[in-house]
């Protein structure tokens, strides 16, 4: 997070004086972006939301504009008090600002910094944010068994796995859309490359009811559904699973952040494959030991904390707390939690609307270079080309994007969709009949609802490109 510039003139000043901080590169720069552009109603607001979650250069931003009166009413002993907040920070304690301001106060200013203080430490201090954001463990069942399945395609056993009497699993994370489809298909985890097709296979197939909140359908992100391939009369031994299992947790006991994570997501992964049934509040909880491992450095952890605590996975849903490890694990270059944030961002189904934050974090995740965010680049182009706001859109950036994505995709739905789209946005509307085409034959042969691919077609082919709210 950037620091505003603060100018000091001399020492010497009253209380109206400014003081110098040296700027810091920023890992969330939307609310300097707002503040340059002296848009001081949401680059606070930015900052409060950075601020509440620990981030110390946002607690130093607000001291600032509380210290100038920049949105806010004048106030130099609430200034002071954020100031003095940040400096639980190294690098802001030693620039001692918070200090000099408070020594030029009067007795009865100082008093009311001191109160002022107390109430922010209290709230948002390192510690208080730490045990505020601890989720209430239950054993509440995982998201993808609490949707309603309508179609159910089951994956084709791999005739290489079949030959070699090959086992294993795939971890998989996707999104329900409004219309009860799947898309956005990220393995977390396979045992081979056959066993992973075959699961995209399926699972483009498959449909759920829609999710309706407040009267209307809405996405649902971060469901996981893990896919288990095993020849019968071959089952899994739970003995050496079990041994295994102890390793882990000894490991984990003693040893860094990724051995903690790694037997938290044995945890999380047992029930599904063995007779194992863990114990709500216990140490047996997955994510307890996420916790552990996000609290020990682990950015990964932080991010499957969030989406558990998203979607109440052994725990009671949290928008707020989830929120805060989201961010977290997003300000630390985790791209799923970026993607997860921009989704849920544009929906406001789990977190409060923000579409404005949800662009910065799909184009953060879309920018990166790897292989793993070919989804966020599709989403973004997407929504480059079909945004109602014609300040949003462009089409040419649209192809950018579009370019980056291999043709061979698995989410061929999504991919032939907003390759028409944005053909359309930029006047090529043959080429985008001809990729809607594509997305209309795809659906026929998954027995997918034609509806809307139809809409969008007859759209083209009256030379009408397509328009769509995120």
């Amino acid at each position: 997070m950037q620091r505003i510039f603060l100018r000091k003139a001399s020492i010497l000043f009253a209380l109206t004086a400014c003081f110098f901080a040296l700027p810091a590169q920023a890992d969330f720069p939307l609310g300097v972006q707002y503040y340059e552009q002296s848009n001081f109603e949401k680059a606070y607001r930015e900052f409060f939301q950075a601020a509440k979650y620990g981030d110390y250069s946002a607690q130093f931003n607000l001291g600032v504009m509380y210290y100038r009166g920049e949105f806010v009413q004048k106030d130099t002993t609430t200034g002071y008090a954020w100031l003095a907040l940040a400096a639980q920070d190294k690098e802001y304690s030693e620039k001692s600002l918070h200090r000099e301001i408070y020594d030029k106060f009067t007795n009865e200013e100082k008093k009311k910094a001191d109160s002022i203080y107390k109430g922010l430490f209290d709230q948002y201090s390192d510690a208080a944010i730490e045990k505020n954001l601890i989720p209430v463990y239950t054993g509440g069942s995982p998201l993808s068994k609490r949707l309603r399945i309508l179609k159910q395609v089951l994956p084709e056993y791999p005739s290489r796995a079949l030959r070699d009497a090959g086992r294993g699993w795939v971890d998989v994370f996707f999104t329900v859309d409004k219309d009860g489809t799947t898309r956005d298909h990220v393995v977390q985890y396979s045992s081979g490359d056959y066993f992973t097709t075959a699961v995209i296979d399926a699972l483009r197939g498959w449909q759920f009811e829609p999710t309706i909140i407040g009267g209307r359908a809405v996405a649902v992100n971060g469901v996981q559904q893990r896919f288990i391939f095993s020849l019968d009369g071959v089952p899994f031994d739970e003995g050496k699973i079990k041994k295994l299992m102890t390793e882990m947790r000894e490991k984990a006991v003693s040893g860094n952040p990724s051995a903690k994570y790694t037997y938290a997501y044995f945890l999380d992964a047992l029930p599904s494959f063995t007779h194992y049934t863990p114990i709500a509040d216990s140490n047996e909880n997955p994510n307890k030991w996420y916790l552990a491992a996000a609290n020990s450095g682990s950015a990964i952890s932080s991010f499957s904390l969030g989406r558990n605590i998203l979607n109440g996975d052994m725990c009671t849903a949290d928008g707020n707390k989830s929120m805060g490890w989201l961010l977290k694990a997003a300000s630390q270059n985790v791209i799923d939690a970026q993607y997860l944030l921009a989704l849920e961002l544009f929906s406001g189904a789990h977190l409060e609307k923000n579409e404005e934050q949800a662009m910065y974090w799909l184009r953060k995740a879309a920018d990166h270079n790897s292989p793993g965010n070919m989804a966020a680049k599709l989403r973004y182009a997407g929504i480059l080309a079909t945004n109602p706001d014609k300040d949003q859109r462009n089409g040419k950036l649209a192809t950018t994007y579009l370019n980056q994505v291999n043709e061979e995709y698995r989410d061929k739905q999504t991919y032939y969709q907003v390759s028409a789209a944005v053909f359309a946005e930029n006047g090529d509307f043959d080429a985008a009949v001809k990729w809607q085409i594509k997305a209309q034959k795809d659906a026929q042969k998954l027995n997918l609802p034609e509806q809307k691919i139809n809409e969008r077609l007859e759209a083209y082919g009256n030379r009408k490109a397509w328009r769509e709210m995120p």
